[in-house]
């Protein structure tokens, strides 16, 4: 990535690498984070889910987890902090069917002092589509941005790169905490759109997202509902075990905000 998103890329950094996912996601079968059914996609990976079972494991395509994955704050004039600054993604690129989808968080940082953060997304020819600067809340915590309906949609077949920055010292951007990745667009498939829309059961449409290898909408399906269901074991058992499966175990019980989600 380069100087376009505030901080020098080092080698290696934002490559491509795709992967499965077994994991949950519950929503309707005509809208999935506010895609049509005419978006949903097929992916050639196909694995089967146990009928007793709501999520398995998702198996991280690589051994290590991106080094961007993680941010630095260490080495900024940030408050120490006992976690860092983390992405919840399992590798630099994933795939998602959506051309708004949503990004998610974990900020460790206490709201109780006021600091902004920053998302920028990036076109393949690292054009600037989108910036927002925002007041950050809710954090310590989990928080999720939307790439919001006014702008364009991300176009089908092309990846884009992100960085997420959080504000340490407002004077001196070089001071900022950050994460950065990478998200691609994948085509619709109207065989997919079929057996969406002829799902019975929630279970079976979380099994169709499992075997078509989209991450960005188990993941903000699942987040949600365990956001809007703070006391339900079962989703949270669901929750630890997907964190559990991305080397996150550590965050699986980190507050979901509902900071920054309407974005303008």
């Amino acid at each position: 990535m380069s100087n376009r998103l505030g901080k020098p890329s080092q080698p290696g950094k934002l490559q491509l690498s795709l992967g499965l996912i077994l994991v949950m996601g519950i929503v309707p079968a005509t809208r999935v984070n506010g895609t049509s059914a005419g978006e949903l996609v097929g992916d050639k990976y196909q694995v089967l889910l146990p009928d007793s079972v709501l999520a398995t494991e998702f198996e991280p395509p690589e051994p290590e987890p991106p080094d961007d994955r993680e941010g630095s704050g260490s080495r900024t004039s940030c408050p120490p902090v006992d976690k860092p600054l983390t992405a919840l993604i399992p590798s630099q690129v994933n795939h998602t069917l959506s051309g708004h989808p949503t990004f998610w968080f974990y900020v460790p940082y206490s709201a109780n002092v006021p600091r902004e953060v920053e998302f920028v997304l990036l076109d393949e020819e690292e054009n600037e589509l989108y910036k927002t600067v925002v007041p950050i809340s809710g954090t310590p915590g989990i928080v999720s941005f939307r790439l919001p309906e006014s702008k364009p949609p991300l176009e089908i077949g092309k990846q884009y790169s992100w960085q997420f920055s959080y504000r340490c010292n407002p004077r001196i951007r070089a001071e900022d905490d950050y994460v950065a990745g990478m998200v691609k667009r994948v085509a619709p498939n109207a065989g997919l759109m079929s057996e969406l829309e002829a799902a019975k059961t929630p279970l079976e449409r979380v099994e169709l997202y499992a075997k078509n290898g989209l991450w960005y909408e188990t993941l903000t399906t699942l987040a949600e509902l365990r956001r809007d269901n703070p006391r339900d074991e079962d989703i949270a058992a669901e929750w630890r075990e997907l964190m559990r499966s991305i080397g996150l175990e550590h965050l699986a019980d980190e507050p979901i905000s509902n900071c920054c989600t309407n974005l303008q």
